[in-house]
């Protein structure tokens, strides 16, 4: 389980970062010269606030929308005419020697944010991976999967176990960009697994979710600010009185923060029934 309270770097089986580091310059100049018809607000409508774009390199045919990843057999895939377009996008994605799946590109915008969400059947167990690479990012984008802040820094093969709950907000004042891979698992991703790592730390002063886990250990201390908080009866309220209360005490961080801790507790208690 994550703590909170000291946010450590995320064990391998959540996330972790794929040996190598590819020259992404000249993918990024054709990212960039994308036009905005080029790109669709992320059909997941309900799950961001507005600044999440995609752009589907490869994609299902028989898929209502292009963007979307869809369930579909590997061999229904096919490119589409957007990645014809870009040569070096293309030889990133050949650097990476699986079957693959959906290939989209996905922009937040500075100001947007992604929900905590998961998706089903994404992950090694279901003998599938989902591969970022971001091309351009910032420090001060916030990634995190199963409350770990995942350390995501341009030219990075990523692999993160998307069945668990994530989130994303960029902070920062410019787009974040990630090439993003659905593959199926074989025996060259399960060696490069193997030589993963949790990447480059982030300081974890800037980091929200440790904001917050700080102001949670300053209310365990303070009675008063306790009853002030259960004041609130929906979990909405509660989360905004918490961090109009957290900035009030010095503390930065979001309502999205008490909102994952939440949904966290909420997902401990059921599994304590579970046989």
């Amino acid at each position: 389980m994550p703590n909170s309270l000291n946010p450590v770097a995320a064990p391998v089986s959540v996330a972790c970062r794929l040996p190598g580091m590819p020259n992404v310059q000249r993918a990024l100049a054709e990212v960039l010269d994308l036009g905005d018809a080029d790109w669709a607000p992320h059909f997941n409508s309900g799950q961001h606030n507005g600044g999440w774009h995609a752009s589907a390199l490869r994609a299902a045919p028989q898929s209502p929308i292009a963007e979307s990843p869809g369930e579909y057999a590997v061999a229904l895939y096919r490119d589409t005419a957007l990645l014809d377009r870009c040569p070096a996008l293309r030889e990133l994605i050949e650097s990476i020697p699986c079957e693959h799946k959906a290939v989209r590109l996905l922009r937040l915008v500075p100001g947007g944010e992604i929900l905590e969400h998961s998706d089903s059947h994404i992950n090694l167990r279901d003998g599938e991976a989902r591969l970022h690479l971001p091309l351009q990012t910032h420090e001060d984008v916030f990634f995190h999967v199963r409350g770990h802040r995942i350390p995501m820094r341009t030219g990075e093969w990523w692999y993160a176990d998307f069945s668990q709950p994530h989130r994303v907000v960029n902070r920062s004042p410019q787009a974040r960009i990630h090439l993003v891979i659905d593959c199926v698992a074989n025996a060259w991703l399960h060696a490069a697994l193997a030589e993963a790592d949790s990447g480059m730390p982030h300081a974890p002063e800037a980091d929200p979710a440790w904001q917050f886990a700080q102001f949670q250990q300053h209310v365990y201390q303070h009675p008063d600010l306790q009853e002030r908080l259960l004041a609130n009866g929906t979990p909405n309220g509660f989360a905004q009185a918490a961090q109009q209360l957290g900035q009030s005490c010095g503390f930065g961080f979001h309502a999205a923060e008490v909102l994952s801790a939440m949904a966290a507790g909420r997902r401990a208690w059921m599994q304590q029934w579970v046989l």
